[in-house]
């Protein structure tokens, strides 16, 4: 929610991405694309959502400049980032570490004032797949669930108790299991018990489901 109201804000100085299996360096930061604006099939160079802002921080180096990654690690980082991954670090923002990129020639460098961010679910099978050379270009936050954040009661059931008693529970049957604990967002749409008994139908019970396929006793 920070991030959205923040690009409703400042919306010429952050941009957000949400990375998949298919995303490629063509989308990210240039390359051929098909335009179909006749009846013949041509192609254009057109420039990708990094490329983009990195030339309008380079060109405004007095604001500062954000890229959100949701779903980092979905996609096929080493292949989306290309040359990048090495422009992006720390000690080569600056023009001396350049890179040629392959559709335009143009020589490329990533400015100091352009910040990354990357979101990713530890829950997430897939977080284990993301490429080494990227995860030691991040610091990393740990954001775990925050029960304070739904401290009303519906019923006389708090909401806070329920969530901290559900993933005490969840913890409780391994360390693997520390990373899927259920989020306080589940529960900030709840406004009586209908929506309490929906949301433990229809999102929670399921996903308890998945990590107790094996035994429906824990699931009890």
């Amino acid at each position: 929610n920070f991030i959205r109201n923040v690009g409703i804000i400042f919306g010429q100085f952050i941009r957000t991405v949400t990375f998949h299996p298919s995303y490629s360096y063509e989308e990210f930061v240039e390359g051929i694309r098909p335009n179909l604006d006749s009846d013949q099939i041509s192609y254009k160079l057109e420039h990708g959502i990094f490329k983009e802002i990195s030339d309008d921080a380079r060109d405004d180096p007095d604001n500062k400049y954000v890229l959100v990654i949701d779903e980092i690690n979905r996609g096929k980082t080493e292949k989306i980032f290309g040359e990048l991954i090495t422009l992006i670090e720390a000690d080569k923002r600056s023009e001396v570490h350049k890179a040629t990129l392959p559709y335009t020639r143009e020589s490329f460098w990533v400015p100091e004032n352009l910040f990354i961010i990357g979101t990713m679910n530890t829950a997430d099978r897939s977080i284990a797949q993301i490429d080494t050379a990227l995860r030691r270009r991040f610091a990393f936050e740990e954001l775990m669930p925050m029960p304070e954040l739904v401290s009303n009661e519906i019923d006389g059931i708090s909401l806070q108790k329920l969530l901290e008693e559900l993933n005490n529970r969840i913890r409780g049957e391994g360390i693997a299991l520390r990373d899927k604990q259920i989020g306080h967002s589940y529960f900030m749409k709840v406004k009586n018990l209908s929506d309490l008994r929906i949301t433990f139908a229809v999102e929670i019970v399921p996903l308890l489901q998945d990590y107790f396929y094996s035994g429906y006793k824990k699931l009890a």
